[in-house]
């Protein structure tokens, strides 16, 4: 996959420069609209179709908020949702076919994944657009290669230190890991490692999966082996169940498993049978890593916004997974701050240069976390604080009881 990636990246900076039309009129009408393009995969099969709806849904909810505000500068904000079937090809494919046919875009959505937003980036990046994003590759995040690219969602540090500070808190010394083999699994793993390392906690086995894989019950055997107080696991979509599934049929649910982020926006994990597994023997003793702002009754970083956004997703639909899913939101928001701070909709350059001096001080109407970018780091500043570790339960409109 990552070498069809590299493909692709190929490719799209050769035809980059032709991508965009000039919008030197456009720039200066009063009437016309704040573009946003999202392009995402809603129709393609699997799990992963459920969390490109959840995108589409933050992004639909986050304009409807703004247009209700007066838009952007006085702009109305419009929306427009191109789907990608989940394929970076299709999406590199649909990205230039947009900006050649179309006017330029104010703001560019990338995709759900890391995935599809990778080989979009450079496409973007020579058309000088602004995006910010909810993909979390660590390429992604490069100012010097992509300089008008921000992300949203917490660092693989920020998740991989909150875990380790849980596992301190309740006395856990030796951690046992699985995970998956993609590139995304494997930045989760690295920066696990190091801060288990850090916090002076043993990593007592570590074994990995394949999404072919429906079956790991010889991985789990190897890692009981090791004598862990605590399992960790990586996983996404179906692969989620079948983990589980492999650790209940080995009997080895008495001992507490930690899943990871990917892991709690995955269905499995937060509906009950037959549609999912909470309540069921697969999920005893599973706890998820969610954002802090995800857990009812939890003290919020920022607890207006995040009122306003849960009813404006409301408005537009059920909330049907965690607001881990929903950072789109977001980056529209913090992508309307940075047009509104610098008077302009159009200039990238500038946008830019406000983001990297934002702190967490700034007040905005993004919700799910406080922000701060620098210009060396387009990717929030690790904040262990925005995270917590809850027991599975069934979701209330996209958040998880605390368990307390």
């Amino acid at each position: 996959m990552w070498k069809r990636i590299g493909g692709i990246l190929a490719a799209a900076l050769l035809a980059g420069t032709a991508c965009a039309p000039d919008t030197g009129e456009e720039a200066t009408d009063e009437n016309a609209p704040y573009r946003i393009v999202q392009l995402l995969g809603q129709n393609q099969p699997g799990p992963a179709a459920l969390n490109a709806k959840a995108a589409a849904h933050a992004a639909e909810a986050a304009v409807a908020v703004l247009n209700e505000r007066g838009g952007i500068n006085g702009h109305q904000v419009d929306l427009e949702i191109i789907d990608d079937g989940g394929d970076p090809t299709t999406a590199v494919t649909k990205l230039q076919e947009r900006l050649g046919n179309g006017p330029k875009p104010n703001l560019v959505l990338p995709g759900n994944t890391s995935a599809e937003a990778l080989p979009m980036a450079p496409i973007i990046t020579d058309a000088e657009i602004f995006s910010v994003q909810q993909a979390s590759a660590d390429e992604l995040d490069d100012p010097a290669k992509y300089p008008y690219l921000f992300k949203v969602p917490p660092v693989p540090d920020t998740w991989a230190r909150g875990f380790a500070e849980y596992a301190e808190d309740n006395g856990v010394k030796r951690v046992a890991m699985i995970a998956g083999k993609d590139a995304f699994a494997q930045a989760t793993v690295h920066a696990t490692r190091k801060a288990l390392d850090e916090a002076g906690l043993t990593l007592s086995g570590e074994e990995t999966y394949t999404a072919e894989d429906l079956d790991v019950t010889a991985q789990l055997e190897r890692l009981r082996a090791t004598d862990p107080d605590l399992v960790f696991m990586q996983g996404a979509g179906a692969s989620v169940g079948y983990v589980l599934e492999s650790r209940r049929k080995i009997g080895w649910t008495g001992l507490p498993l930690v899943a990871d982020s990917t892991s709690a926006v995955t269905s499995l994990l937060n509906r009950p049978a037959p549609e999912g597994l909470v309540g069921t023997p697969a999920t005893e003793n599973v706890h998820l890593q969610v954002l802090a702002g995800a857990v009812q009754g939890a003290e919020a970083a920022r607890s207006e916004p995040l009122e306003t956004m849960i009813a404006a997703l409301k408005e537009k639909g059920d909330i049907a997974l965690p607001l881990n899913a929903y950072f789109a939101y977001d980056g529209i928001m913090l992508a309307a701050k940075a047009a509104e701070e610098t008077g302009t909709i159009t200039d990238a350059k500038a946008q830019t240069e406000y983001l990297e001096g934002m702190t967490p001080g700034e007040t905005g109407l993004w919700a799910l976390s406080n922000y701060t970018f620098t210009p060396e780091s387009h990717g929030p500043a690790i904040d262990p604080g925005a995270v917590a570790v809850v027991p599975v339960s069934v979701l209330t409109d996209g958040r998880y009881a605390s368990g307390q």
